[in-house]
């Protein structure tokens, strides 16, 4: 299996996990989402630093002003996605998600003149159809503003990924350059994430207790800080479009692993829909469109290279 490939799955996998993981925690133990949310960035981001054992602390990544706006992106994008689970469910606000596929098509083609393949339109159109049959619905007095809010994350997540994939410090495969780069970003993040609530509230008032310390921590350093580290790897190796287009799968995999924690009696409500599943089976078929789109139009590139 090529790299970028076991790489961009295991990133799939850690974000599933993340959520479902998460979603249990929050349920069974009745967590603050905030204070839950800003130490698993704050831990992961420290694991990550001391595992990347250089000796001292660099602060090569957090004096560059991209890391910053990487983590102000990442905050935003956080914020409306959460503001759009007040009108839809989790597995719903993935097939919204799959805005970001024409979004980041468009945007790169503006930003970095990479002309979607022919072909691939097809795959786009399938995505945005499932959009709109799950827009239409909702009631038409949020229809409109859902849309907005997944419109902007889109833009926010093409942003996110055009940064990690220009950034300086994410050119090196090395273990050590990984995650020290990825630790900082985390970090940065937390701490744009703390001036965001100090902002919003006026202090950072939350319910803390040992539940919530280790809950945090621990699923900071054995998701959080994994699932970062190989999505900003993913997007070095595979380029933003294609890990856009591979993590549109993320809510096939999630609502598999919530089905199994409804089985295990770990969640007690299950939000399974068969309508949902059938709009998710069309984003899936429209990514495998694209990527295979993708992937024709490559090897053509190599056999005309070969040729000349």
């Amino acid at each position: 299996m090529k790299p970028a490939l076991l790489i961009t799955t295991g990133a799939i996998l850690c974000w599933a996990l993340l959520s479902v993981v998460s979603r249990i925690l929050l349920l069974a133990y009745d967590l603050d989402p905030w204070m839950f949310s800003f130490l698993q960035l704050f831990a992961g981001g420290v694991a990550l630093l001391i595992l990347s054992g250089k000796g001292g602390l660099d602060l090569t990544s957090f004096v560059r002003p991209s890391t910053w706006v990487l983590g102000a992106l990442r905050v935003l994008s956080a914020a409306l996605y959460t503001a759009v689970l007040v009108w839809v469910s989790v597995p719903e606000a993935g097939i919204f998600g799959a805005l970001n596929l024409p979004v980041v098509a468009i945007i790169v083609w503006i930003v970095m003149g990479q002309r979607p393949a022919r072909f691939e339109w097809v795959g786009h159109g399938l995505a945005l159809g499932a959009v709109v049959m799950l827009a239409l619905q909702l009631e038409p007095g949020f229809r409109t503003t859902v849309l907005g809010l997944m419109g902007l994350n889109a833009l926010c997540l093409a942003g996110m990924s055009l940064l990690v994939e220009a950034h300086p410090d994410n050119r090196s495969d090395l273990p050590g350059a990984r995650t020290r780069f990825t630790g900082a970003v985390l970090l940065v993040t937390a701490i744009v994430f703390l001036a965001a609530r100090i902002v919003q509230t006026g202090s950072v008032d939350g319910r803390v207790d040992m539940t919530l310390i280790l809950s945090s921590v621990a699923v900071g350093i054995f998701l959080r800080a994994p699932a970062m580290l190989l999505a900003f790897w993913s997007i070095r190796l595979a380029g933003t479009q294609n890990y856009t287009a591979a993590i549109s799968l993320l809510p096939v995999f999630g609502l598999v692993f919530e089905q199994l924690a409804v089985a295990l009696g770990l969640i007690e409500t299950s939000r399974f829909q068969i309508g949902t599943v059938y709009l998710l089976g069309l984003v899936l078929l429209g990514t495998f469109l694209i990527l295979f789109a993708r992937s024709l139009r490559l090897r053509a590139s190599t056999n005309h290279r070969t040729e000349t």
